[in-house]
């Protein structure tokens, strides 16, 4: 077992410990053990794994940042949602939203947001829908 710290830019916190932890990177899964090798790697958006003794558990998260060094990892993220904390009809909401902005945004900018948007809504809607 580790000690997870996840932190928001807003304030969200959250402390535990798990056996391991499977992120979503820029080249892929990543699973990371107790007592694995110092590493910092950037998170994508997507859902992260809690694992516990018998028990796992889906995060939705926003882009970030993850460091592990002496057992204790850390997770910096834009958000974070666990599962029973998504509102499934807003997620819904929120992705057809991003789905009508990509049909009519004109910018590459624009695009790009409605993209990172929808993405997201997507994760929240999978993430949600996976609730035990």
């Amino acid at each position: 077992m580790f000690e997870l710290n996840m932190l928001t830019i807003d304030g969200k916190k959250y402390n535990g410990e798990v056996s391991r932890i499977s992120l979503p990177t820029s080249d892929g899964i990543r699973t990371i053990l107790a007592n694995h090798m110092d590493i910092v790697v950037p998170i994508e958006i997507g859902k992260i794994r809690l694992i516990r003794e018998n028990e796992t558990e889906e995060v939705a998260v926003s882009e970030g940042i993850f460091k592990f060094s002496d057992n204790i990892a850390h997770l910096f993220v834009r958000t974070y949602e666990f599962a029973d904390e998504i509102d499934e009809e807003r997620a819904q909401r929120a992705k057809d939203r991003a789905e009508q902005r990509l049909e009519t945004e004109e910018t590459s900018r624009e695009m790009a947001e409605a993209e990172f948007a929808l993405k997201r809504a997507i994760t929240r809607i999978s993430t949600s829908k996976n609730r035990k």
